[in-house]
């Protein structure tokens, strides 16, 4: 409910801009000439629904007229460069503010899609219709099949945990056969902690790429929740299940890691050092959710904000947990952002070194790429990160252990 309010206000305190409410049919907030394309008159017939003067069923066109003019609004009011996205620069007020939970897929800019996602909340929140229904649809079933292709096995929708609609994985692993036991590595969405989904495009088409390279890979949902908490427990029930069935997928269960990026980073980074803690009471309680090594970009590594009780900051705080045997970490971010600062980086690579930890590789970048570290750099650090999985993951000591 408090994430719905705060979503239902972010459309208001911008200059210029009209209250949510107030964007209607003829407000002259559209496309072309003031108006928005396909506006007709509409009445309510008795089951509710609007209708047009032609007596068809207007209320699912309005509703998409109207959320297309309120983006064409706020594309004016803010995208400054005219290329049909708003960058965390270019955001003001409560737009800026709330950005990482906007940015849906963590890249840095909103788009036309996720403004138009955003509308439609708005407009549906306005109506009172469908509580709660916001959740993430994410790429069809077959669509992920195709990208993955014949090279790779998909498992999709796979529940590690029944009874919550978001305690579901997607698992990609080579169809090709082999004799020795694979490395896993877990992607975890960012979103803000109450947004994103597992088939987000930065997740999906990098456990796509990896499982081509040989690992077995999972992307998860969690539940979306500002406490934190929830999101912590969910993750570290999936890679308890991943452990629970390893053999079922032929997984060394001495291999699995992560990558995440913003709220994502900090879930894999409290599944590298925070193992026996905030553990849920989720199943597979006998297996680990430690991760052997990590990646993360634009890291919260001291959480803070609404929703989370005071009495959880430190709990659910990566640096809280540091020590000289935490995993090898990989660790992006940019002296810009604004939205996860980079003293969280900075502070915790110092507290790594400082506890003993031997393996910690910091890219401290001052390219003006902001939280869209990771996506404005993605060549070079792609190319980084095959190799730090491959050389903590794949070439480590149990890396040959036969398959039984």
């Amino acid at each position: 409910m408090r994430l719905h309010l705060m979503i239902a206000f972010l459309s208001i305190g911008f200059s210029g801009f009209l209250p949510a409410q107030e964007v209607s049919p003829g407000s002259g907030t559209g496309v072309r000439g003031g108006n928005i394309e396909g506006d007709q008159p509409h009445v309510r017939d008795s089951s509710g629904k609007e209708k047009g003067d032609d007596g068809q069923d207007r209320s699912t066109a309005n509703r998409s007229t109207s959320s297309r003019g309120m983006v064409q609004q706020w594309l004016r009011q803010m995208d400054s460069d005219q290329d049909q996205q708003i960058t965390l620069k270019e955001s003001r007020g409560l737009m800026q503010k709330n950005f990482s939970r906007v940015d849906a897929n963590s890249d840095g800019t909103i788009d036309v899609r996720e403004l138009t996602t955003l509308a439609q909340r708005l407009m549906q929140n306005r109506r009172t219709r469908r509580p709660g229904t916001n959740q993430s649809k994410g790429v069809a079933d077959e669509k992920v099949q195709a990208m993955a292709g014949a090279q790779l096995v998909c498992e999709l929708n796979v529940t590690y945990r029944p009874g919550h609609a978001r305690w579901k994985l997607d698992l990609f692993r080579p169809a090709k056969a082999s004799d020795r036991l694979r490395p896993a590595i877990v992607f975890v969405h960012g979103g803000g902690w109450v947004s994103g989904d597992k088939r987000s495009a930065l997740f999906l088409e990098q456990a796509i790429a990896f499982a081509r390279l040989g690992y077995v890979c999972v992307t998860v949902n969690y539940r979306l929740d500002p406490a934190r908490r929830p999101c912590v427990e969910d993750v570290k029930c999936a890679v308890r299940w991943l452990r629970a069935h390893a053999k079922d997928y032929q997984i060394d269960p001495r291999r699995i890691g992560g990558y995440g990026n913003s709220a994502g980073a900090h879930l894999v980074s409290m599944l590298g050092v925070s193992a026996g803690k905030l553990e849920g009471d989720g199943p597979f309680q006998d297996f680990s959710s430690r991760l052997h090594a990590v990646a993360a970009s634009a890291t919260p590594t001291r959480p803070s904000g609404r929703g989370l009780a005071e009495s959880d900051r430190a709990a659910l705080a990566p640096i809280t947990y540091v020590s000289k045997d935490a995993p090898p970490f990989l660790l992006f971010h940019e002296a810009s952002d604004r939205v996860v600062d980079i003293g969280h980086s900075d502070d915790f690579v110092k507290a790594l070194k400082s506890a003993g930890a031997t393996d910690v590789t910091y890219r401290r970048m001052t390219d003006g790429s902001g939280h869209a570290v990771y996506q404005r750099n993605r060549k070079d650090f792609q190319a980084q990160l095959a190799g730090f999985f491959d050389r903590t993951l794949r070439n480590r000591g149990p890396a040959d252990v036969a398959a039984p």
